[in-house]
């Protein structure tokens, strides 16, 4: 698998699929209670309105929260979100040149988090 990155040398699988800040989520820690992928925000409001972050760009339902002045740009919608953050809580079992990423399926179910692996 070859890293996403435009660099020389590539940032490390975790380095984007388990950092919040790399999916726009802004500073903050992300978990995963009954089913459900959370994450908290680890830095004030810095705006009017109290659920945005300074660092934010997307929350995880994939709204955009702020405006690009590039035509094009966006942040990660909630599908790509969950997409990323599957691989993300398989790494905390599997290291990055194990076989099972390199014969990726989206339909792959891990045993341990199931709930996150339905419909996607």
């Amino acid at each position: 698998m070859e890293p996403h990155s435009t660099q020389k040398k590539g940032r490390t699988c975790e380095s984007c699929h388990q950092n919040p800040k790399a999916l726009g989520l802004g500073y903050g820690k992300i978990s995963l209670k009954d089913g459900k992928i959370l994450f908290e925000a680890l830095e004030k409001p810095q705006t009017k309105n109290k659920k945005v972050r300074l660092s934010q760009i997307v929350n995880l339902q994939g709204e955009t929260l702020i405006k690009f002045n590039r035509k094009g740009m966006r942040g990660f919608n909630q599908e790509e979100i969950i997409r990323i953050l599957r691989v993300g809580f398989c790494l905390n079992c599997h290291k990055e040149n194990s076989p099972i990423f390199k014969h990726w399926k989206r339909n792959i179910v891990c045993p341990k988090f199931p709930e996150i692996f339905k419909a996607n």
